[in-house]
């Protein structure tokens, strides 16, 4: 999920939050059915809320009203973090206001260098230009981040991941404007704002997200509200711990 600057502005101004209303699953169902890469796009987050209905199952079609339900829905997204979230996709949407998963995979309109289980669209090292598969060793080395055995992931270990992600992406030529690296700071923490607990993500949490694409009962049955406040507060102390 990617937020930008405008909207992330335009959203800690905006007070209040709405009641959210069950978004349609294709199959009235909300159970986990992978759907095909073909049909996916490089955000787990979205892929994970079509594999479970949240979205359309194929992945087709979405508008910015049925995101904006589903992130209430589903993972309890205040009206403001929501709203800021939909309103970034905007730049993807066609004449029709619809778009497809897959076309989040266009470069630098919100995908963007850097990422943490992707590789960059441009590296030398990835000469189809896929941006969208995930990628097993970076997900390793992601964990690794967090140190050995079964530790889990932190702000401090986030902030390590990262700092790792930047200096590999700029040996291999990759660059963010200041638009897409305010995205990239808060993509790292969206997680942590929306699964982690007392500032942890556990890493079976973390395999069940990345490796699988779904996202895991307890968070989608724990309503405590997620905020847009606390998204860039934590992509502060982020910056914090990347710095000192």
């Amino acid at each position: 999920m990617h937020l930008t600057l405008t909207n992330t502005i335009r959203g800690l101004f905006t007070f209040g939050s709405a009641s959210a209303k069950k978004p349609e699953s294709t199959d009235h169902s909300y159970e986990y059915i992978r759907g095909p890469i073909e049909e996916r796009g490089p955000c787990p987050a979205l892929n994970a809320l079509a594999n479970q209905g949240y979205l359309p199952r194929d992945g087709k079609n979405l508008t910015l009203a049925k995101v904006n339900s589903a992130l209430k829905t589903a993972l309890h997204f205040s009206s403001p973090l929501a709203t800021s979230l939909s309103n970034s996709l905007k730049p993807l949407l066609r004449k029709d206001g619809t778009f497809d998963l897959v076309d989040m995979r266009r470069h630098n309109v919100l995908e963007h260098d850097r990422s943490i289980t992707r590789l960059d669209y441009g590296a030398p090292s990835n000469p189809s230009h896929d941006n969208f598969t995930f990628q097993p060793a970076m997900f390793a080395a992601f964990l690794a981040d967090a140190g050995p055995g079964e530790e889990p992931v932190t702000i401090k270990s986030l902030a390590k991941t990262y700092a790792r992600r930047k200096k590999e992406s700029k040996k291999e030529g990759g660059k963010l404007g200041l638009g897409l690296w305010f995205v990239n700071v808060l993509q790292t923490v969206s997680l942590m704002n929306t699964a982690g607990k007392g500032g942890r993500l556990e890493r079976g949490l973390l395999r069940t997200f990345y490796e699988e694409e779904r996202i895991e009962v307890l968070v989608l049955e724990d309503e405590t509200e997620r905020t847009l406040l606390g998204l860039v507060g934590k992509g502060i102390v982020l910056l914090w711990h990347v710095v000192f």
